[in-house]
């Protein structure tokens, strides 16, 4: 499926150059200020504008509900901001922003409350999945569970369908961490807890208020994260890093959206093909990068200017899911569509799928509530991390 010129290629490379390659050709960080990369602050600017314009909502909501046009740009812009928020959990969750570790737990814990989720879990959820197996059956949020014939409902349905898998090996992926006392663990549970707490609060609070200003904008966010997948890796060519002391050049295994708008709202997140070739780039360096290593053997159809004109033609006129090449999307009807699990590539020697698997059954939640508060009320913050 590759154009001629830009077939996959395993580039065999020394563990140290495979190292080089993942902190991004050459990154240069700030050892000395607060922050690694000085274009963070902007970065910190949007997160402290997501907070200021909900407490705003929140202070004005007699004046906002007034009003429908207000309502709905109040809505609009509280969305973005949250989806905003998302997109820089993903980037941080590569490449982390601040020098001191402190500081860094206490913006995980600012990132968690700008979409509704502990952010955490993008490590089990993206960095050790996603990228490792992309559109594999170690890939939970591979889009080949998508299979309506309207194209429409493989976007709108994608984030819904995947849902499910991807906490369920979130939840597995803790509970080894758990068992192996790791700090990682730790460090989820306090944000699970403080987001709980703060969301469990709000929702007292004012239950109208909370889900007009923070509970839809927090699922709009977490929406359009997930549902990016679908954009930028259906129709897509599949290869897998299967060993981290390669480094992988799949040219044509993501899309990418390249026009100035969306990558300045997004953080560069348009940049698809050069963040799975370096992940740990960071997210400032992705235009460049993107134009010396991969414009020159990306299929055309992979680099789209605007993001909105592709999403208006896969999914409304003519709506037709193709490949990059133009072809029909197919699928083998006997195709096994079962997630394979990955976790147990990170389990202790000896250690079975069984003597940490989570159960996620109606049955098996309700056994667990008990437990939560404990689960939540863990050790204090252990500064490991292991993301980059």
């Amino acid at each position: 499926m590759c154009a001629p010129g830009a077939k996959p290629e395993a580039v065999a490379a020394s563990a140290e150059q495979g190292a080089k390659a993942s902190r991004g050709t050459g990154d240069q960080f700030n050892k000395n200020g607060v922050l690694r990369n000085n274009a963070d602050w902007r970065c910190i600017l949007w997160i402290a504008k997501y907070f200021v314009l909900s407490a705003l909502a929140w202070a004005y909501d007699d004046v906002i509900a007034a009003s429908l046009p207000l309502s709905v740009a109040t809505f609009v812009v509280l969305s973005y901001y949250s989806f905003a928020g998302a997109t820089i959990v993903h980037n941080t969750m590569h490449c982390r922003c601040f020098n001191n570790r402190d500081l860094e737990h206490v913006w995980h814990q600012l990132l968690s409350l700008t979409y509704g989720h502990p952010v955490s879990t993008f490590v089990p959820g993206h960095n050790l999945s996603h990228h490792r197996y992309t559109q594999t059956r170690m890939d939970p949020m591979r889009t080949s569970k998508l299979r309506y014939k309207w194209n429409v409902m493989n976007g709108i349905m994608f984030q819904p369908t995947v849902a499910r898998d991807v906490f369920k090996m979130d939840m597995r992926y803790l509970s080894l961490k758990g068992l192996q006392g790791e700090g990682f663990y730790r460090k989820s549970c306090q944000e699970w807890l403080v987001m709980g707490v703060t969301q469990i609060g709000m929702l007292v609070l004012n239950w109208r208020k909370f889900l007009l200003y923070v509970w839809l904008p927090h699922f709009f966010a977490q929406w359009g994260i997930v549902s990016m997948n679908m954009l930028q890796h259906d129709g897509c060519d599949v290869n897998v890093d299967q060993d981290s002391s390669v480094e992988v050049k799949n040219y044509n295994g993501a899309r990418n959206f390249v026009g100035p708008v969306v990558n300045f709202l997004t953080f560069n997140n348009g940049y698809h093909t050069i963040h799975h070739m370096h992940p740990t780039m960071h997210w400032s360096r992705l235009a460049e990068e993107h134009t010396r290593q991969v414009q020159p053997h990306v299929h055309p159809n992979l680099d789209q200017q605007c993001m909105a004109r592709y999403i208006y033609k896969s999914f409304v006129s003519p709506g037709l899911r193709v490949d990059y090449l133009g072809d029909p999307v197919v699928f083998p009807e006997d195709e096994d569509v079962a997630d394979e699990d990955w976790t147990i590539h990170h389990a202790d020697d000896g250690m079975k799928l069984a003597d940490y698997d989570v159960d996620l059954t109606p049955m098996g939640i309700l056994k667990a509530l008990p437990m939560l508060p404990f689960k939540l009320l863990c050790p204090t913050y252990s500064p490991v991390n292991k993301v980059d």
